[in-house]
């Protein structure tokens, strides 16, 4: 029955919204699909902090012609990654994404959680296998393939970002989840749209926004990206 309301509100102007709860909205799929429209079409999609590859499943539906590289360290998720990308044909990283190539450690349970994070603690956590996208990318990506980067990696982003110091010139949409305070070593808002400024990317748009159960107030969100190069950039008018 979702999915029939779902489909049957695609054809309208509208859409159901809670009156109150987690999610402000959730608009990743329809600012994919505003990208494509404006011809956007990138020949790599990475997705960092890939769980158990919701997020390429949706790309593949936009951009079936990309390579689609996965990086995921949870081993709760490895059973289904791996069955999704030999039947999808994706590539697998298993492995968590950082400044240094290493090892972490990963808050993480038996089961496949989106709230699994890197943490510095000493107990209760598994050690995993750690890279960076220089590492895994340098010598695959270039400008020419419009890649697109997702990083959903639980507040540790600044640190996959600063261990791409060849392949970031290389992208051009980049969304980033992003949180409003900080309870660990996220990064401020205006210290990433900052460090994406230096790199020459733009705050292109806002894809979601979460606020908390409890009252409301916002706590995270996913922002959009693009390189200042970019032909997305290319119309500047106000209408």
């Amino acid at each position: 029955m979702k999915q029939f309301v779902k489909a049957a509100l695609a054809h309208t102007p509208y859409r159901i919204v809670r009156a109150r709860g987690a999610n402000r909205f959730e608009a990743i799929e329809s600012c994919l699909q505003h990208l494509r429209e404006h011809g956007y079409a990138p020949k790599i999609v990475i997705d960092g902090g890939a769980h158990i590859g919701s997020f390429s499943s949706a790309t593949k539906a936009l951009f079936p012609s990309a390579t689609h590289h996965l990086i995921e360290p949870q081993p709760a998720c490895f059973a289904q990654l791996d069955a999704l990308c030999a039947r999808e044909g994706f590539h697998l990283h298993k492995c968590a994404l950082g400044s240094e190539v290493g090892e972490l450690r990963m808050a993480a349970g038996d089961e496949p959680s989106t709230g699994a994070h890197i943490s510095n603690a000493d107990t209760g956590t598994a050690v995993i296998a750690a890279s960076t996208l220089d590492a895994l990318f340098a010598g695959s990506v270039a400008a020419s393939d419009r890649a697109l980067l997702k990083l959903d990696l639980q507040r540790y982003e600044m640190h996959a970002l600063s261990g791409a110091r060849e392949v970031l010139p290389r992208i051009e949409v980049i969304l980033s989840e992003v949180s409003f305070f900080q309870q660990a070593y996220e990064p401020k808002i205006a210290d990433l749209v900052s460090f994406l400024a230096a790199k020459n990317f733009i705050l292109y748009d806002i894809a979601a926004l979460s606020g908390r159960t409890r009252d409301n107030r916002l706590k995270q969100g996913d922002f959009v990206f693009v390189r200042s190069d970019s032909p997305l950039m290319a119309d500047d008018r106000w209408a």
